[in-house]
């Protein structure tokens, strides 16, 4: 005997699915905003690890002035921040533009901090933190309306139908 085959619900990927449904981005924004704070993750690094070659550490990179552990600690910090948006925002969690204002508030708090120590890790921290900005602007345009299905809506009902 045969049994049906039931149709294969799509995984569900969407944090917090059917919470706040204005404050959700379309897959494709939520898609730039994370590269973009994969990029951001990148040359944050290249600036963290140059500025340390050159002598002039930016503050959470300095073992100068922290122990080796305490370094660990600082770095790992300013990565989760960066790491959690990129991750929320490919995850489609709702308030990504939100989050990733925050978080470039975070950066720009980072950069003058580092104004005296490190003028130039500060400067190029900074233009990190207003492309961040630029990218929470540019995000808000990328909300989903109220009339527009999300990717899993659209996916059950090609099933139903």
């Amino acid at each position: 005997m045969r049994l049906p085959r039931l149709a294969r619900r799509p995984p569900r990927t969407e944090i917090l699915a059917g919470r706040a449904p204005n404050h959700r981005l379309t897959d494709g924004w939520c898609r730039t905003i994370g590269l973009g704070w994969f990029g951001i993750a990148i040359a944050l690094a290249c600036t963290g690890a140059s500025s340390q070659v050159i002598g002039r550490p930016a503050w959470w990179a300095d073992d100068q002035r922290w122990s080796t552990v305490v370094v660990a600690i600082l770095v790992v910090a300013v990565f989760v921040v960066i790491t959690f948006v990129c991750v929320w925002s490919f995850f489609r969690g709702p308030y990504v533009p939100e989050l990733t204002a925050a978080a470039g508030v975070l950066l720009g708090i980072s950069a003058a901090v580092d104004r005296n120590s490190s003028p130039g890790t500060a400067v190029v921290t900074a233009v990190l933190a207003g492309s961040a900005l630029l990218l929470a602007v540019a995000g808000l345009s990328g909300r989903r309306r109220g009339d527009q299905p999300t990717s899993r809506s659209a996916s059950n009902s090609s099933i139903a139908s």
